[in-house]
């Protein structure tokens, strides 16, 4: 982002003596993508929705459905390549910052490949007993901590021999190429690409992919929750960091989208850079509202109900940010938009956000990935550390050790 060209083995060494306030986000670009390699990745659909182009007023829509993931997130690409990546560099311990779908992504593919996944989340989240219940998995709760204060927590521990499958960690951005593989294939190619600004390495990652593969970009639109990730602020800025203090509109109007709600982005630079390069602009200003709008015209395309094409309220951003925002869009755009997590997640929030449909809904996504659905869990209390935020990093180590065995 500084514009210097990085030694594959200094990148850390660089981050920490010129842009050390933040560290903890994806910085470096990279210069080249490895592409169609053998991934461990379960296939996922892209459909075509005429209604919701009718709905919009632009030639075509297309809905990518990573609800059908391995863990029902768009998560697994980035999660999968750090597993490998890891793993075969020696690692069988790996970390991250997470109260939702990136931990639960982690947990599964630590799993298949036999390696410990270590979560580090706010002990507010819901996410902590289902997560200790799964093998190969602990959790660190961070007491009257919000995402934030944990990953700053995390930032500044040397954790030898762990590998980070953090959005922090630049190698994992190529991890998306195979959304932009598939994409290339599409007739015609989308002329806008859209997603929750939360997903912002995943927006980041079709961008570096598909630049590298066509030279040309659609553009990258990132939309965000109103008063929550400071994108639209960060674009007017032009700045790389731009952090709230606080939310700018009250918590219960913007609470759905739980993953969505935080005062900063840990994958800003990256998706700047991306919206940048793509001449994409951000979409803002969404409220549960509008998600539970969104949901409203979803139940009336007929063939997406019937495949059970139906996100959780976070991955329904884009798709808010389009109707809501639909005048900016002419009769000729073609717009591609990511369902970036399955509905059988987050049952409750859909209930929530549109009680009428709520059985109809709810009933859609069980029959689809019933291997998903959340069941209720014993708590694993010598799986669970509970810490407070002000805890030094070398005791928090020895904690962890200790927890995990030695």
């Amino acid at each position: 982002m500084c514009g210097c060209v990085v030694d594959e083995d200094s990148v850390n060494s660089h981050k920490y003596s010129l842009h050390n306030a933040i560290k903890h986000y994806g910085l470096m670009w990279p210069l080249e993508v490895e592409h169609n390699l053998k991934r461990d990745l379960w296939p996922v659909q892209i459909h075509e929705s005429k209604f919701i182009a009718n709905a919009l007023g632009v030639d075509k829509v297309y809905i990518r459905d990573e609800g059908m993931n391995f863990s029902g997130s768009m998560k697994d690409y980035s999660v999968e390549r750090s597993v490998e990546i890891g793993y075969n560099s020696g690692c069988k311990i790996f970390f991250i910052v997470s109260s939702g779908n990136h931990a639960v992504s982690l947990a599964k593919y630590a799993i298949k490949s036999g390696s410990i996944a270590v979560v580090f989340t706010p002990a507010s989240s819901s996410k902590i007993s289902m997560l200790s219940s799964m093998d190969n998995v602990f959790v660190v709760g961070v007491n009257d901590a919000i995402f934030e204060d944990v990953y700053s927590l995390v930032a500044g521990m040397d954790l030898e021999g762990f590998y980070n499958a953090n959005v922090s960690n630049e190698f994992l951005l190529q991890g998306f190429a195979p959304i932009a593989e598939q994409i290339i294939n599409l007739n015609p190619l989308p002329t806008h690409i859209l997603a929750g600004a939360g997903n912002g390495s995943y927006l980041a990652g079709i961008a570096l992919a598909l630049d590298d593969l066509t030279g040309s970009l659609p553009k990258i639109i990132p939309v965000g929750m109103a008063g929550a990730f400071p994108v639209e602020v960060a674009f007017e800025n032009r700045n790389y960091l731009e952090e709230y203090s606080d939310f700018k509109v009250d918590e219960h109007l913007i609470d759905a989208a739980e993953g969505s709600i935080a005062i900063a982005s840990y994958s800003m630079p990256q998706l700047m850079h991306a919206v940048y390069l793509s001449n994409g602009f951000p979409l803002g200003g969404l409220l549960n509202e509008d998600l539970g709008l969104a949901y409203e015209v979803l139940s009336k395309d007929n063939n997406l109900m019937e495949k059970g094409v139906i996100p959780e309220p976070t991955g329904i951003m884009g798709l808010a940010g389009a109707l809501k925002h639909k005048e900016i869009f002419s009769k000729n755009d073609v717009i591609l938009i990511g369902f970036t997590g399955h509905g059988v997640k987050d049952m409750d929030g859909i209930r929530r956000m549109v009680p009428s449909l709520a059985n109809l809904l709810t009933e859609k996504v069980m029959e689809k990935r019933p291997d998903l659905i959340v069941q209720e869990h014993e708590v694993r209390e010598d799986r669970i550390l509970f810490v407070d935020k002000t805890i030094s990093t070398g005791d928090l180590k020895l904690l962890i050790k200790k927890m995990m065995g030695g």
